[in-house]
């Protein structure tokens, strides 16, 4: 039976206090989680060649629209949503694309209609599949969304392509909005959907949570912080949902958490044991509201649901409505054993790098390899659809990743514009491996080989890093992704020679500072 609205908000509240009292906290060791977390966060934001390659991603697919579609007073068009347009994504998250035949919300376009002209898309990519610029080419039509999916093969970037998807866009443009309120807002998103990721519970079509149920949760707890950090979304919805008039009201409230000075770490943890404190009142049907900013007692359709994560835009919508019963387990397994690996860690268990790992695992995002080949002011020279128009594109300048707790700069990042000793010499590919190259910044040089370690020069970064490999075209291109365990360590770049073509790689690489 479904609990009264006022005993079950109760309940609540007293669970999470007591949850949060029992985890330890050396006051020494929270900048370290600070410094770790920020910096987990600096290695997943993009780089302006992640931008610049959606952006051209997108004006392909609307070159490909025209032709197969026509033009009638420039519909169809084709937009983005998701990560990519609430700017939290990664270098491998898929674009999500919206196929929209007009700009009314209320226009009707019927499922059945929807499902033909993905039909229709899907043949013209199975062409482009034939000629290699493409592959694979994917029509979920009994989805409940219905969708395409296809790889880009020069960029390596899925695409999720859906027809008339305006709740995406529209959802996507106002947590794009929110972001701007308070920064803390991004970090914490970006941190809880990468931890999710490597979890395995950052997935609805294996019944687990979607992103945006996860990005919800996150500006829900900042809303029920004391002080609130983020507004109730009815604030920000009180004059509509015109995306203007939204914008207006969130650039009125970019002081609105300057009260809250809880640091990302004293966040990510409380968010953990708000999580964990209410396992057992999702089923009496407790559920996060956005749009009130507070815990509400509600029942759907179907009943309570295994976790309930109201939908701002549509109160009548779980988010969080594909969750199962027994993924449902899985998940606050995952929640539990993080928690109990902050708590060993708060108390000085385990070390820093250990906690990282346990947390979001090797850090290793598999950047596409054909990034590595592909340096800003490059030109690709692959043809129609998937070719440079000959316009030159303007990619999205991305703030340095900074964060500050409205008193002080404790943590700065800055991208390095060169190598540390460019006079140090490259030494060739080896010959028994003519699609590998070698690093040399200084003794040891370490060749590529699978399972090697990379030693850098004591000078400039005493830290072994795994050699990993990336398949692009049947080739295999190397790419070093870096594992160290302190904060203190300082990250440098590195030359990688392919064939006869040099390329300074490590420009993602953050010079951190404490």
């Amino acid at each position: 039976m479904t609990l009264g609205h006022a005993v079950l908000c109760e309940n609540a509240a007293i669970l999470e206090s007591k949850a949060l009292k029992r985890i330890s906290f050396d006051s020494a060791l929270v900048p370290t989680l600070e410094a770790l977390l920020l910096d987990v966060y600096g290695i997943l934001r993009p780089r302006p060649i992640d931008y610049e390659q959606r952006r051209h991603l997108v004006q392909t697919f609307n070159s490909m629209v025209m032709d197969i579609f026509g033009n009638n007073n420039g519909f169809p068009v084709v937009e983005a949503f998701g990560s990519f347009i609430m700017d939290l994504f990664t270098a491998t998250s898929d674009l999500d694309l919206s196929l929209n035949f007009s700009d009314n919300d209320m226009s009707d376009f019927p499922r059945d209609k929807k499902i033909s002209v993905l039909k229709k898309f899907s043949r013209a990519l199975y062409a482009h599949q034939r000629r290699g610029h493409v592959s694979g080419v994917l029509p979920i039509l009994k989805a409940r969304v219905p969708v395409l999916k296809v790889v880009d093969c020069g960029t390596g970037i899925e695409c999720d392509i859906s027809v008339e998807n305006k709740d995406g866009i529209s959802r996507s443009v106002f947590f794009s909005l929110v972001s701007s309120i308070d920064e803390r807002f991004r970090i914490l998103s970006y941190l809880m959907k990468f931890w999710a990721k490597e979890h395995g519970i950052n997935s609805s079509k294996d019944r687990t949570m979607n992103s945006l149920s996860i990005i919800s949760l996150v500006a829900f707890h900042l809303q029920t912080r004391n002080p609130s950090i983020l507004p109730p979304f009815s604030v920000i919805l009180k004059d509509g949902t015109d995306i203007s008039r939204i914008q207006n009201i969130t650039n009125g409230l970019k002081q609105f958490g300057r009260r809250n000075r809880e640091s990302i770490a004293e966040l990510f943890v409380a968010l953990l044991g708000k999580l964990s404190s209410v396992e057992n009142l999702w089923q009496d049907g407790l559920c996060a509201s956005t749009y009130e900013g507070s815990w509400v007692s509600k029942t759907w359709e179907s009943g309570a649901g295994n976790m309930n994560v109201e939908d701002f835009l549509d109160r009548s919508q779980n988010l969080a409505r594909s969750v199962g019963k027994i993924e449902m387990q899985k998940i606050y397994r995952c929640i539990r054993g993080s928690l109990g690996n902050l708590s060993c860690f708060l108390i000085g268990q385990i070390g820093a790098s250990k906690l990282k790992a346990l947390l979001f695992g090797s850090m290793h995002l598999n950047i596409p390899s054909d990034q590595l080949l592909y340096s800003e002011g490059m030109k690709r020279t692959r043809g129609y659809p998937f070719s440079d128009s000959g316009a030159s594109l303007d990619p999205i300048t991305t703030k340095k990743a900074r964060y500050t707790d409205r008193t002080k700069e404790p943590y700065r990042y800055e991208t390095p514009s060169a190598l540390p000793n460019p006079s140090i010499p490259l030494l060739p590919p080896l010959p028994s491996h003519p699609k590998n190259g070698a690093y040399h910044l200084g003794p040891p040089v370490i060749p590529f080989h699978k399972g090697y370690t990379l030693e850098y020069h004591p000078q400039y970064l005493a830290v072994s890093s795994q050699l990993v490999y990336g398949s692009q075209h049947e080739q295999q291109l190397p790419f070093a992704q870096l594992d160290y365990g302190s904060q203190h360590l300082r990250p440098r770049p590195f030359q990688l020679y392919l064939g006869s073509q040099l390329h300074q790689h490590g420009q993602n690489l953050m010079d951190h500072r404490t």
